[in-house]
């Protein structure tokens, strides 16, 4: 049993990284998911997530600026935070972090990538999944 939470880009995912998002999550049993409530791959996540297994608690983690905010309904929403502050809160909060980046290389004003490499620093389980594979 494992919570996962994820980072990812407001352009969404691709074909090819939901198919592997799915086939990842088959591989775990998944308690909860957390999320930072953003249009794009935030709200893909938070879509498919539920798709799959309705147990699954859904945490939202929401940004404190709404210009990009999906508004998805959870199981439980935290109080809003300023964008690097709470994609360090979904990190500390779960088991293994799932990644979206919105590009294979990387980039240094990404939030994506700004918490791909807070995980890399703490050792926090990673799974990155490219837009172009």
């Amino acid at each position: 049993m494992v919570k996962i939470g994820m980072t990812g880009s407001r352009f969404g995912m691709t074909k090819s990284s939901k198919e592997q998002f799915l086939n990842f999550i088959e591989k775990y049993t998944i308690t909860e998911a957390h999320h930072g409530d953003c249009v794009g791959a935030d709200q893909m996540f938070h879509e498919i997530i539920r798709e799959h297994d309705k147990n699954i608690k859904l945490i939202i983690h929401p940004p404190s600026d709404k210009k990009c905010r999906a508004f998805c309904n959870g199981d439980s929403v935290n109080k809003e935070k300023s964008y690097l502050v709470r994609n360090k809160n979904i990190v500390n909060s779960v088991d293994l972090m799932v990644a979206f980046p919105p590009s294979n290389k990387e980039i240094l004003r990404s939030g994506t990538w700004s918490t791909i490499r807070y995980c890399r620093k703490i050792g926090k389980p990673l799974f990155i999944i490219y837009p172009n594979n």
